[in-house]
């Protein structure tokens, strides 16, 4: 049967809810909901029993598990409800919650991580796919929050995350890596060090204390992580050789280049 919600004072389920992103998406929205249920492996609520009562039913379980877990509870969750994730790649999963469910359905990437970080000024990508009453909620509660919303299609966040993410994350390992290579020990790198560097270092040290299968999902779950890391294999390549052959011309035209494009906006 389903739900009768017009979102005024929605009843929340968050599956993955007791983890990092699920928990503060349940304390972001506690304030205009009727109840936010956080499930996890530890927790008596089920994920089924979630679905089958709750007004927006939110999905924020490791990429590698989500579309297991849309395929699961997508057709428990009413056609009236919202059914929504909070993955960092969009194609798939939302195809799968259109697939699997009768339900209103909006695909959603917050652009921040968790630890320390305020809402406001955030910006996170929305990927409308059935419904309207479930994604003017949504906006309206981000948006009181001060969070930017990016409205976008998902292929196409797909591929931009595949340089943002999968680029960004591939060049700090590969940094990281080089160093372990390098022959020289952490502190005479360290004591050696500007500030800029020191940066990239803490980041390094703040990627190497999360769990591993997180950068793994972002470079091997998003398709276009790999091409995009291709890429940008090819881009060190033409920069080696120019190196190389002391091309100072050439050199100087990588630099233009980059700056028409970082002012272009």
């Amino acid at each position: 049967m389903a739900i009768d919600t017009n979102f005024t004072r929605p009843k929340i389920g968050i599956v993955g809810g007791t983890g990092a992103m699920g928990s503060w998406f349940a304390h972001l929205v506690e304030p205009v909901a009727e109840r936010v249920f956080r499930v996890g492996r530890g927790t008596d609520l089920t994920p089924v029993e979630t679905a089958r009562r709750c007004d927006v039913v939110v999905i924020s379980v490791p990429i590698a598990d989500t579309i297991k877990v849309i395929r699961e509870l997508g057709p428990l969750v009413s056609e009236n409800a919202l059914l929504m994730d909070l993955t960092s790649v969009k194609e798939k999963p939302l195809k799968a919650m259109l697939q699997y469910s009768c339900a209103q359905v909006v695909g959603a990437h917050p652009l921040f991580g968790t630890e320390g970080t305020s809402a406001k000024g955030q910006r996170m990508v929305l990927c409308p796919g059935r419904g309207k009453k479930g994604l003017e909620w949504l906006t309206k509660v981000l948006e009181r929050a001060g969070i930017k919303v990016v409205a976008m299609d998902p292929v196409e966040h797909d591929q931009i995350m595949g340089l943002i993410q999968g680029v960004n994350h591939f060049s700090t390992l590969a940094l990281g890596l080089c160093l372990v290579k390098s022959g020289f020990g952490f502190e005479k790198i360290l004591n050696c060090s500007t500030r800029t560097f020191e940066q990239r270092l803490d980041r390094i040290k703040s990627m190497v204390k999360q769990p591993p299968e997180l950068f793994e999902s972002l470079l091997m779950d998003n398709p276009w992580a790999k091409e995009s890391s291709e890429q940008y294999l090819d881009t060190i390549q033409t920069m080696l050789r120019i190196i190389r052959s002391k091309d100072r011309e050439a050199f100087g035209e990588l630099f233009e280049s980059l700056g028409t494009f970082l002012n272009s906006r």
